[in-house]
């Protein structure tokens, strides 16, 4: 399989032979499988504090003719809390009690990760990128028909400023994505803003796929919704952002080759 590689200015200079993973079969089951995966490495596991609802003085005494028993009182058979003079205070420590404890909490020990065998990651990495360089799939997530996938000169990784990157993407025509990504921008607001530690929410746009540490991996995000990363770095959720296959891509020349060699490598 060959594809045509781009200029910056967006004209062809020369064909080059793709990797084996852009012709790989698109598996969209095991796409979801990943992302999960990759997410639930983020999880971070929570419990309340195990003696929590339970710090009270309330006792059940159901012993009969002892003192402060509950039996033969004509009141509910539940530990109260002791007050003066062997009165019955409030019901605590109980679900259903006011302040008492949690019927079934989150568990520390809960198993969040979902795990997922190396060779069906590798294969479910291909698959993604395989999607990404259907038109089709693209379609279906971006609502918009590109000729993918744009592979680009070396020349892009030297790439400094924002406004360089945004020419570029114009003269491939393929900006109508970040503006789409400009659109979406919505504001968070309550207590989701503090869990997410965000204002804003953004639909994702183009991803940029480099080979080695340069300089757009910094002049690429200040791109609404876009990202730059290395192809060692590159994973799942980058191509497929949750779970949904068809992201649109930018490569290096250099990436591509590099991806070559990895897929040999494995």
């Amino acid at each position: 399989m060959k594809f045509q590689v781009l200029s910056v200015t967006g004209e062809k200079t020369e064909d080059i032979n793709a990797p084996p993973a852009f012709a790989e079969k698109i598996r969209k089951d095991l796409i979801i499988r990943a992302v999960r995966s990759e997410q639930s490495k983020t999880f971070q596991p929570k419990s309340p504090l195990k003696v929590a609802g339970m710090q009270t003085s309330a006792e059940y005494v159901g012993v009969k003719d002892a003192y402060r028993t509950m039996k033969n009182r004509g009141t509910q058979r539940l530990p109260h809390e002791k007050l003066p003079k062997g009165k019955y205070g409030r019901v605590r420590m109980l679900p259903f009690a006011v302040t008492g404890r949690r019927a079934h909490p989150p568990k520390v020990e809960t198993i969040l990760i979902e795990k997922i065998n190396n060779k069906e990651y590798r294969k479910a990495l291909h698959s993604a990128i395989a999607a990404c360089a259907d038109a089709g799939v693209v379609k279906v997530r971006t609502g918009a028909e590109y000729k993918v996938p744009y592979i680009i000169v070396d020349d892009i990784e030297s790439i400094k400023k924002t406004k360089d990157v945004i020419t570029l993407l114009e003269a491939l025509g393929i900006i109508e994505d970040v503006v789409k990504s400009e659109r979406s921008r919505k504001r968070i607001s309550g207590l989701r803003r503090h869990r997410l530690s965000r204002a804003y929410k953004v639909r994702k746009s183009v991803l940029f796929v480099v080979a080695k540490d340069c300089s757009l991996l910094r002049s690429a995000a200040s791109i609404s919704g876009a990202k730059a990363v290395k192809v060692m770095n590159l994973k799942v959720s980058d191509l497929a952002p949750g779970g949904l296959p068809g992201r649109l891509v930018v490569w290096s020349k250099s990436a591509v080759e590099k991806l070559g060699e990895l897929n040999a490598n494995n």
